[in-house]
């Protein structure tokens, strides 16, 4: 009877999530005519495959496969991922990427072999999809679990590891009767925890396959301090004054600076580097911020306008970590929306006094900050005025602040290095 029950349990979990995953590609096919953002997700979905069995190799050399979600997935195992590369040359790299915004902006990238879109899965696309990689080791970064792909490859008895998981107990996995979703996780040989809770969250539930690694994004900011480069134009607008760096805003939190006087001033300057930077998005910040506003592209072409401007947007993707060295004090956006607050480490390395929305329940990085005043949170407009004259005119206690979020971020680090030697250990010692 249990056996029954539990089958019929199983069953319902998959069910649910065939259908959800098929309902959520019709509905991005249905908007794809309307939301560029759709549209390339659609279309590079649809055409994954196919670019594949292009670029396929007859007989492909033996990968190590790293799949990501998007940008912020592929930074966190990009300090794997260029260990393991250094240590292991003779193997191919493949990176496969779920959102179009993470393929585009690293779709070029120096350090695999060959870029994809993920294709929708099926069995039938999933095996072929290995047969074309070939893999003899698969890391997944943080989470975006697919079954088909998970079931195919452990079918093969190929290793699979998940790095920098980061588990929360509202999370279905540790529901009653969620068979379906722990029986994803159990396609995973290794997975290594951010953190201690995420531990404790797997014993409950059976697993002791895991090792708290820590979180790899400490090691890669950290990288960022010695690859950092300098850019002329930045430097001349900043110009020796006070700056303001807002980093991935969306319309909300734009508006917010605007109301909050962040720009007014005559030593104070703002870089807002939105989450999105299609044109339609660049073109309603600018206007907003008129007549003090000028693009990153016009800067560079123009670079006289650095003095008659205050709000300089960036426009393209792939510049925001490189900024943060110009900064005095950063703004990191996405705070106000759930699991939405976007990279603070990034900032924190280069030293600052950091703020940001209220919303930071899936975001245990930002709640230590807080509660260690290396960094604040704002709700209103009111918020983000006294917060920003403050650390304007206390030039002391932000620099005390700035060089304790540099000390914190160093004692984070080391996840890379615990991974690796794991990897060494039980999948590369013969």
């Amino acid at each position: 009877m249990n056996f029954n029950l539990d089958k019929i349990r199983y069953t319902f979990g998959f069910l649910l999530y065939w259908f959800s995953t098929r309902f959520y590609f019709l509905i991005v096919n249905a908007l794809s005519p309307f939301h560029s953002r759709a549209k390339a997700l659609w279309f590079g979905q649809k055409d994954a495959l196919v670019a594949m069995k292009n670029e396929a190799i007859e007989k492909p050399q033996p990968s190590i496969w790293f799949h990501v979600s998007s940008l912020g997935e592929y930074e966190q195992g990009k300090p794997i991922l260029e260990a393991l590369k250094k240590k292991y040359p003779n193997y191919r790299f493949v990176i496969t990427f779920f959102s179009p915004s993470g393929y585009n902006a690293r779709h070029n990238n120096e350090l695999t072999d060959a870029t994809y879109f993920l294709p929708f899965e099926s069995p039938k696309i999933a095996a072929e999809v290995i047969k074309i990689i070939n893999p003899i080791l698969v890391v997944f970064v943080k989470y975006d679990f697919w079954h088909d792909y998970l079931k195919a490859l452990n079918s093969r008895k190929i290793p699979v590891i998940l790095i920098a998981a980061l588990f929360r107990p509202n999370q279905r996995f540790f529901k009653k009767n969620a068979l379906f979703q722990r029986n994803l996780l159990s396609h995973f040989n290794f997975i290594f925890c951010q953190d201690q809770n995420s531990g404790k969250l797997l014993e409950k539930i059976g697993f002791h396959n895991f090792l708290v690694s820590g979180d790899t994004r400490y090691d890669r900011v950290t990288q960022h301090l010695t690859q950092a480069i300098s850019i002329k134009e930045i430097e001349s607008f900043k110009n020796k004054q006070f700056l303001m760096l807002a980093g991935s805003t969306y319309n909300f939190e734009e508006q917010l600076l605007y109301t909050s006087e962040a720009i007014l001033g005559s030593n104070r300057k703002l870089i807002i580097a939105p989450h999105f930077t299609d044109a339609t998005r660049v073109s309603e910040i600018k206007n907003r911020f008129e007549p003090n506003a000028v693009t990153l592209k016009d800067l560079l072409e123009n670079p006289a306008l650095h003095a008659q401007k205050k709000v300089l947007i960036i426009d393209r993707i792939g510049w925001l970590a490189n900024l943060y060295q110009y900064a005095d004090v950063a703004f990191i956006g996405g705070g106000f929306k759930e699991n939405g607050l976007h990279n603070i480490l990034e900032a924190a390395t280069f030293g600052m006094p950091i703020c940001f929305g209220p919303k930071l329940d899936r975001f245990p990085e930002a709640k230590e900050m807080v509660s260690l005043n290396l960094a604040s949170i704002i709700n209103n407009e009111n918020d983000l005025k006294t917060w920003l004259t403050f650390h304007e005119n206390n030039t002391d206690e932000s620099a005390n602040q700035s060089l304790k979020c540099r000390q914190w971020i160093q004692s984070k680090t080391g996840a890379t290095q615990t991974i690796l030697n794991w990897i060494q250990i039980h999948l590369f010692s013969s």
